[in-house]
C-alpha cells in the first residue's frame, strides 16, 4: 500500500491539530482518490485508529459532515471533529481502491481487505443516505497470540478448560455474541495443542491470525468451499484436531458432531445466550440427541467487559472499585478488556439429560447442581478482585443483579 508521510507517534493532544491543519491546507485538493491530500488523510486516520487500539472504524456520511467513530474496548467513541462532507466521495473511493472493491458499485454492499503496516483491515461498504458508509475491522497480525493463562480464566475454570481440550476426541463449543473473544480463546486452545505429533486444521471465515504449524483454510462460498463442504473434505485429511469457525447451519452442525464421533477433537462456535442454551440450540438445529450426548465434551460461554484502568481506579469503602478517568484511559476509567467465562463440562448425568430431555431449564438446573459457575458468578468474582465494576458487567450481561 502506498503511504504518504505521516507521523509515527499520534495522540489525542496533537491529532486534532494535525487533522485541522491538513483539512485547511489542502481544502481545495480533495478532488480525487489518488490526490496527495486524500492519501495523507486516509493514512492519518488509519494511523490514529491503530494508535488508539481501535478494533473497528465507522465512517458515516450525514447531511452536513462525515462522522468517524472508533470502537475501543467494545465501545464506539467519537474522538475527533467530523470531517467536511466535501472529502466523503474521494475518501470512500480511496479506501475502496485500497481494499480492491468496485468503486463503480456505489449502491451495492461490498467487502474487501487492506494490509496497512502490520494490520489487516476488513472493509465493508453499505449504501447510506445517497452516499456510502464504511465499516473497517482492524486485525493486528503482528500481535502475539494469547496463551490460555492470559485469557482471564479463574484458576478453577482454567483447570476445567485444559482438561476439556486435552481429550482425545469429542466436541468443544464456544458461544457468545459477536466480539466476545471467542476467536481469541480458540486460538489459545489450538496453540496449546499445537505439537509436531498432532495434525491440526482449521476452517475459518475470515482467518484472523496465522498460526505456524497449523493448516488454516479460508471459507470461500463463491467457489463452493462452504463450512459444510470444507469440513467434509477435512475428514479425509488424517487430522487429529479440527476447528470450524462457526456451526452456522444444521448441515455443518451435524457434520461436526459426526466428525467428533469418529475420533476427532473438534472446536467450533455457536451463537447462544449461555452454555446450556448452546446445548439446546444444537438439538433445535436437528443434531440427534444420542450423537450430541456421545460427543459433546463441554461448552464455554463468554463475554468481554472493560477492565478498570489500573492508574486511576478508586477503592471505595465497601471494598469495590470505581472507574474515575485519567489521561491514560482518555477519561473513561477503563483500559483494555477482560473475559467473563461460564464453562459447562458434560458429565454422565448431563449426557443422560441430553438423551431424555429437551427442557432447557432442566438442563440448566442439573448443570448448576453439578457445579456450573455461571457468567454472573464469574462476573461477581472479577468485580470483587477489582478488575471491573458492577456498572460495566451490568451493561454487558443486562442482569438486574448488577444494575
Amino acid at each position: 500500500m502506498s503511504r504518504a508521510t505521516c507521523p509515527v507517534s499520534l495522540d489525542m493532544n496533537n491529532f486534532d491539530e494535525r487533522l485541522s491543519k491538513l483539512l485547511h491546507r489542502e481544502r481545495h485538493n480533495f478532488a480525487g482518490s489518488s490526490s496527495r491530500a486524500i492519501v495523507e488523510l486516509v493514512n492519518l486516520l488509519f494511523d490514529f485508529a491503530i494508535k488508539m487500539r481501535a478494533s473497528d472504524m465507522h465512517i458515516e456520511p450525514f447531511e452536513d459532515n462525515l462522522r468517524v467513530r472508533y470502537r475501543i474496548d467494545g465501545q464506539l467513541q467519537e474522538l475527533h471533529q467530523p470531517l467536511p462532507l466535501r472529502v466523503a466521495e474521494a475518501l470512500t473511493a480511496r479506501i475502496k481502491i485500497l481494499a480492491r472493491m468496485d468503486t463503480t458499485a456505489a449502491f451495492l454492499p461490498l467487502d474487501g481487505s487492506i494490509r496497512f503496516d502490520n494490520v489487516e483491515m476488513r472493509v465493508a461498504s453499505m449504501p447510506s443516505h445517497g452516499a456510502e458508509s464504511l465499516t473497517i475491522r482492524l486485525l493486528d497480525i503482528s500481535a502475539e497470540l494469547h496463551n490460555l493463562s492470559e485469557l482471564g480464566f479463574t484458576s478453577g475454570n482454567e483447570k476445567i478448560f485444559r482438561q476439556m481440550i486435552n481429550s482425545a476426541s469429542g466436541m468443544i463449543v464456544l458461544t457468545g455474541p459477536m466480539n466476545s473473544g471467542k476467536s481469541t480463546t480458540l486460538y489459545a486452545a489450538l496453540r496449546e495443542l499445537n505439537q509436531p505429533s498432532r495434525s491440526i486444521m482449521t476452517l475459518e471465515d475470515p482467518i484472523e491470525q496465522h498460526v505456524e504449524g497449523i493448516s488454516q483454510v479460508q471459507v470461500n462460498e463463491k467457489t463452493g468451499l462452504t463450512f459444510a463442504a470444507g469440513l467434509r473434505a477435512m475428514l479425509r485429511m488424517d487430522c487429529n484436531c479440527l476447528m470450524v469457525g462457526e456451526a452456522r447451519d444444521a448441515e455443518t452442525s451435524k457434520i461436526a458432531v459426526r466428525a467428533a464421533l469418529t475420533g476427532h477433537l473438534l472446536f467450533t462456535t455457536l451463537h447462544a445466550a449461555d452454555s446450556c442454551s448452546a446445548v439446546f440450540r444444537l438439538l433445535e438445529m436437528g443434531v440427534e440427541p444420542y450423537l450430541l450426548a456421545a460427543t459433546l465434551n463441554g461448552v464455554v460461554a463468554q463475554r468481554l467487559v472493560r477492565k478498570l484502568c489500573p492508574r486511576c481506579k478508586k477503592l471505595l469503602a465497601d471494598g469495590s472499585f470505581q472507574a474515575v478517568g485519567c489521561e491514560d484511559c482518555r477519561g473513561t476509567g477503563y483500559h483494555g478488556r477482560l473475559a467473563l467465562h461460564e464453562i459447562l463440562r458434560v458429565d454422565k448425568n448431563l449426557r443422560a439429560l441430553i438423551l431424555s430431555s429437551r427442557d432447557l431449564d432442566e438442563i440448566r438446573s442439573a448443570a448448576i447442581d453439578a457445579g456450573l459457575k455461571t457468567l454472573t458468578f464469574d462476573a461477581r468474582e472479577k468485580v470483587r478482585a477489582g478488575l471491573t465494576t458492577l456498572d460495566e458487567v451490568g451493561r454487558v450481561l443486562g442482569d438486574e443483579n448488577f444494575s
